[in-house]
């Protein structure tokens, strides 16, 4: 039998059928200020390398308020919040409370990739491409989504379908990369099932909404993800805090 995958994107409305917040606290350019001992706008896109290449990363500090983080071998974007740390230090952390760079005042940033028990030092390796939405259409939303659908098909064997309420021209991007964010999170429980034998929930629908604050939800085999456009990338889930409610730790599943 033939599995299938559907996409419908609601406009002003009219249904299209085809095949974290900004955390309040001190400014981030601020203490990343004094964690460099440079001034931050002489260089506020940085490329950071590590002992392992494919643990370089890169950090944006041009928005006010808001660190984007991104491993140069990967697509997506994390947007990090500032946590004080012992010493002065300050803990980048992701939208699933984890730490993933430390920056400290006395021997350079420490990265801290996904399941390693210790950090890795890293240093400062020059400027870079400053880190942004990808430039989408509505009009390609929906090819994209039916794209990302048939992955889905694949992985899981069975029909999928996702839905995208209230894209517009100038969000049509936050959608897609949400959708994306949501197959990485799939990829990331079937490659590596949890540990306490914790395993994916049937999944027949992806729901993207356009809300006022940020929420997961699954029920009936629907996951419906509640996006606050306005936010950017802040304005959605990683694909790490998906990973996260799907394989049952939904504790914190809402973000206000």
């Amino acid at each position: 039998m033939m599995k299938r995958a559907g996409v419908i994107i609601t406009v002003a409305g009219c249904a299209l059928v085809g095949a974290a917040p900004v955390w309040a606290g001190e400014p981030a350019t601020k203490v990343l200020r004094e964690a460099y001992q440079v001034p931050a706008n002489s260089q506020p896109v940085t490329r950071f390398d590590v002992g392992k290449k494919n643990e370089a990363f890169i950090l944006d500090q041009r928005r006010q308020g808001q660190l984007l983080f991104r491993y140069v071998r990967s697509r997506e974007i994390f947007v990090l919040r500032q946590v004080p740390g012992p010493r002065g230090d300050v803990m980048l952390k992701n939208d699933l409370g984890a730490v993933m760079v430390r920056m400290s005042r006395v021997g350079g940033p420490v990265l801290f990739p996904e399941r390693a028990s210790h950090g890795i030092p890293a240093w400062r390796a020059g400027p870079a491409t400053p880190l942004g939405p990808r430039n989408v259409h509505l009009e390609d939303l929906r090819p994209a989504l039916s794209n990302i659908a048939d992955d889905l098909v694949t992985i899981l064997d069975h029909d999928v379908t996702i839905s995208a309420r209230g894209a517009n021209e100038n969000t049509a991007w936050l959608y897609l990369d949400t959708a994306l964010n949501a197959r990485s999170a799939i990829k990331r429980i079937k490659r590596n099932p949890d540990r306490k034998g914790r395993t994916l929930p049937a999944l027949n629908e992806i729901r993207l909404v356009s809300s006022d604050h940020q929420e997961l939800r699954l029920q009936d085999a629907v996951l419906e993800i509640h996006l606050v456009t306005d936010d950017g990338f802040a304005g959605r889930p990683s694909s790490l805090r998906l990973a996260g409610f799907l394989s049952g730790k939904r504790t914190f599943a809402s973000k206000n």
